[in-house]
């Protein structure tokens, strides 16, 4: 549904990495011209599991965005074994610069975390949608997304630092009546931007990018069934944002939990643009 497309063709390079190309559509875009952060974290998903054995739900994702990933471009998606089993390690090139690198664990759902604190925006009442136009053709959260399955996961704002969603997953959004976890990567990534966006505008900035992310996984997220997409902020230091984000649903149930480190930006780039 993505249209993101990871090539057949493989080969070992010298230093042991299983190299294969990952064809990168346009129409995902964050920024415009960019891929959106939390689709560029969670690719490394779909290309450990191209090596897996085991066959496990994926347990989580950690994953570090050292340069923009360009949109309509063909990249390089690197793995190769971690530490311990059911462990990976994925790198994205492009012309020579490092992208990504995660570290992709598919050990089966860990059980969700108790005290919670996201948990508490799981049955507040639903706030306003308040679309936003830093990031129009945003995959997730942009009026005018590009791509046809665009989201539009307008921005609702609840009590400050807080961000409160309603969000029914699309069947074509995953297999198997469950929705892909890069896509819940995906939703995982705007929120936690917007739940700092006062902050961040109040330091001078216009905006963020994502520059390092944890997604950990507790249950498969249903196609066609309601949940919430919640988000708090945490902190900024500098250029430097922290915030939260998850999937829950009114009984409260986490699905996926996520931590954000954004760096502030005093324009919202487009297109390729030099490492940060």
């Amino acid at each position: 549904m993505l249209g993101l497309h990871l090539g057949a063709d493989a080969h070992v390079d010298d230093r042991g990495w299983l190299v294969r190309d990952l064809t990168v559509p346009a129409g995902l875009d964050g920024p415009p011209g960019i891929l959106q952060g939390g689709l560029a974290a969670g690719v490394a998903a779909p290309v450990a599991r191209l090596v897996d054995r085991f066959g496990a739900p994926l347990t989580r994702l950690r994953t570090r965005l050292h340069a923009p990933t360009p949109l309509g471009s063909t990249v390089q998606a690197r793995v190769r074994a971690g530490d311990g089993p059911a462990n990976y390690l994925v790198e994205t090139h492009h012309d020579g610069r490092l992208l990504t690198s995660a570290e992709v664990e598919l050990a089966g759902h860990d059980p969700a975390p108790l005290g919670l604190d996201l948990l508490e925006l799981a049955t507040v009442r639903l706030p306003e949608a308040q679309p936003q136009h830093a990031y129009p053709t945003c995959f997730v959260c942009g009026p005018e997304p590009e791509h046809p399955y665009g989201l539009h996961l307008h921005p609702r704002p609840g009590a400050p630092g807080t961000i409160v969603q309603p969000w029914i997953p699309a069947e074509a959004l995953g297999t198997d009546r469950d929705v892909d976890p890069m896509v819940v990567a995906a939703v995982l990534d705007c929120p936690t931007v917007w739940a700092a966006i006062e902050p961040i505008r109040a330091a001078g900035a216009v905006g963020a990018l994502l520059a390092g992310f944890e997604v950990q996984y507790h249950r498969d997220v249903p196609v066609e069934e309601p949940v919430r997409v919640v988000a708090r902020f945490d902190a900024i230091d500098g250029r430097k944002v922290r915030a939260r984000a998850a999937v829950v649903d009114e009984e409260g149930a986490c699905y996926a939990l996520a931590s954000a480190l954004h760096i502030a930006v005093q324009r919202i780039p487009e297109g390729d643009v030099s490492p940060r």
